[in-house]
């Protein structure tokens, strides 16, 4: 079954999010089929981070349906931890682990299946020279910079094996060298089968993840979310 006719991994249906009174997210409805990016773009407070925790399975709507990887993605957060990898708040990290020793166990956590979308992952040395960390392999969470920091967490992410990535803003506190190569790591993951949530204000990183693919078609599509009213 081609990826045109796979089901798709995520879909949202009318899904809405309000805190007390005010509604966060207005009602939003989008599919994302494995190998396609679903780019969710709009100004600050119009809900972008809140529809990526609906999608992430970490909150849940307060009207309309999320579901992720064939079930409700507050349940598959709980129970297809294996097939959800997501980035919003941060990387959790060891102090006392380098940053090439955060890798090595993920790769240990997920030898049985470390297979990132239709591919064997890379090993440790190439995964940190493809996100520019070659450099700082030996060095602790603690003493990375803002931006050394950013690519480490997104680098520790995409190394986890997952069918679908939901992921926050990650072109933060990045350089445009960085932010190049962002835009190649999510690329590779789309062209490898994985499903992309990504939110974002890199006009580059919008064009990229909609651009076509090997196949001629748009490698994904924009969620446009509108601007919060007064």
């Amino acid at each position: 079954m081609s990826d045109a006719e796979a089901p798709p991994l995520v879909r949202v249906a009318g899904a809405t999010r309000t805190h007390g009174t005010v509604q966060v997210l207005a009602p939003t409805s989008f599919e994302v089929a494995p190998g396609r990016a679903v780019v969710v773009v709009g100004p600050n407070g119009s809900g972008k981070t809140t529809l990526l925790r609906l999608v992430a399975g970490a909150d849940l709507p307060t009207s309309g349906t999320v579901t992720a990887l064939g079930t409700t993605a507050f349940e598959a957060r709980l129970t297809r931890r294996d097939d959800l990898v997501v980035l919003l708040d941060g990387l959790p990290t060891y102090p006392d682990l380098t940053v090439e020793e955060h890798l090595e166990l993920v790769a240990s956590a997920w030898r049985k299946r470390h297979v990132l979308g239709n591919r064997p992952a890379p090993p440790v040395d190439e995964a940190l020279e493809a996100a520019g960390l070659t450099r700082v392999r030996d060095q602790y969470p603690g003493e990375l910079s803002s931006g050394e920091s950013q690519m480490f967490a997104l680098a520790c992410t995409l190394y986890r094996p997952g069918a679908l990535v939901v992921i926050d803003e990650p072109e933060q506190r990045l350089d445009v060298r960085w932010r190049a190569l962002v835009r190649g790591l999510l690329v590779e993951a789309l062209d490898s089968g994985r499903a992309l949530v990504v939110a974002t204000h890199d006009l580059d990183l919008r064009a990229a993840l909609t651009a076509p693919g090997p196949d001629g078609r748009p490698r994904g599509a924009e969620v446009a979310l509108a601007a919060p009213t007064r």
